[in-house]
Parts: structure tokens; C-alpha cells; sequence
């Protein structure tokens, strides 16, 4: 006597393959690479003598994150500061930093327009690239001292801005490192709810210990 599958059976089936056939294997693709970086950041973390986790001995740490969610990868119009400007933040600790004022990006992001500049690192010798930036999850969802996204370009018009990998400066996990807040223009009016999450309320961290 053959099995009848129940007609509810059926029903959840199809919307499963409904639910995931808009996927693409470009985006299967994108989304295991993102995937795959996180798996590496927590192995550095765990084993690493970089890692700001090293003095705490044997620890497997696995941070927290949004879903990936491409509708958070977006592209931006780059306007380059020609002249050269400097900036001066403050930092964690309470001491201050100064950097250049590289760029100004503009994009749009849950209906709205946004710019954040864009910072070049006076400190190491390659000058790398980086926006810090503050948004309506901070100090609730997100580290309150706001969060981090490297770039690479040099001379480009337009570049792919990807908060899923907006990521914690280290003075999140440990209090012994200071890191630079986001310059006042870098708050952005919206929820990013994308990339990393803040690692002390996640854990159920007691600051400075």
C-alpha cells in the first residue's frame, strides 16, 4: 500500500523551494564567502597572539552578526577631497587621533540618502582606507562607539559599499585598546542592521573586566 504524503507535507515543501529559488549561485556564492570570512575572523580571534582575546588563554570565540542581507550592499558615488584636510577624533581611551579626510560617499539605504566620509590612516605606512560610522542600532544592537568598513580605491566614481561586513574595533572585546569614534558626520538616521553586533551584550559582558 503506497504512502500518502499529506497535503500540509506538500504545502511546506513548496514553499521552501518557492522561499529559495530566487537565489542565484552568484548569491549562494557571495553569501558562503561572507560565511567563510566570519568562520576565519573567529578562528584568529581563538588561537591568534594578536588576537585582543590572547591574555584570557584557551577561549573559542564566536562573534555575533545580522543575517546577510544583500539589500545592505549598495553603491556609492565617490566625491574625492582633493586638498589635503585633516581631521582630528577622539578616541576610546580618551586620547585623540588625527587622520585625512580622503572622500565623501553618497548612497542610498532604506529609502534614504546618505554620505559618509571616508578616512585615511596617517599612521601605518600604507595609508589604508576605512569609514567609521554610527547608526540607529548603536548601543542598542550595535557596539555604541560605532563600527568599521576597510575600503580599497583609488581614483574610482562609484564603489560597493557592504555593511555585512561592517565589523567591531577591538576596544569592544578588550578595554585595553583604543580605537577612533566616528566623526559626527558619520552618523547615519537609519538602522543598519547588518554586520557585526555588539560583542559585550551578545556575551553578557561586564565592561572593563
Amino acid at each position: 500500500m503506497k504512502k500518502i504524503i499529506p497535503i500540509a507535507v506538500i504545502c511546506v515543501v513548496l514553499i521552501y523551494l518557492l522561499s529559495n529559488s530566487h537565489k542565484t549561485p552568484s548569491q549562494d556564492a557571495y553569501i558562503e564567502e561572507i560565511n567563510q570570512e566570519r568562520i576565519d575572523k573567529d578562528q584568529f580571534l581563538s588561537t591568534s597572539s594578536n588576537s585582543p582575546f590572547y591574555s584570557w588563554g584557551d577561549t573559542v570565540i564566536q562573534l555575533k552578526y545580522f543575517p546577510i542581507d544583500e539589500s545592505y550592499k549598495v553603491i556609492a558615488k565617490v566625491s574625492l577631497i582633493e586638498e589635503n584636510r585633516v581631521v582630528t577624533l577622539g578616541n576610546s581611551d580618551g586620547s585623540t587621533s588625527t587622520y585625512r579626510k580622503y572622500a565623501v560617499l553618497t548612497f542610498d539605504l532604506n529609502d534614504q540618502t546618505h554620505s559618509l566620509l571616508v578616512l585615511k590612516n596617517l599612521s601605518d605606512g600604507e595609508g589604508k582606507l576605512f569609514t567609521a560610522f554610527a547608526d540607529e542600532t548603536s548601543a542598542e544592537e550595535t557596539y555604541g562607539a560605532g563600527r568599521y568598513l576597510d575600503l580599497e580605491f583609488n581614483r574610482a566614481k562609484r564603489i560597493t559599499l557592504d555593511f555585512n561586513l561592517a565589523y567591531n574595533p577591538y576596544c569592544n572585546y578588550n578595554h585595553e585598546y583604543s580605537c577612533p569614534l566616528p566623526p559626527k558626520e558619520n552618523f547615519l538616521h537609519t538602522e543598519v542592521r547588518a554586520g557585526e553586533k555588539d560583542y559585550e551584550k551578545e556575551n553578557q559582558l561586564v565592561p572593563g573586566v
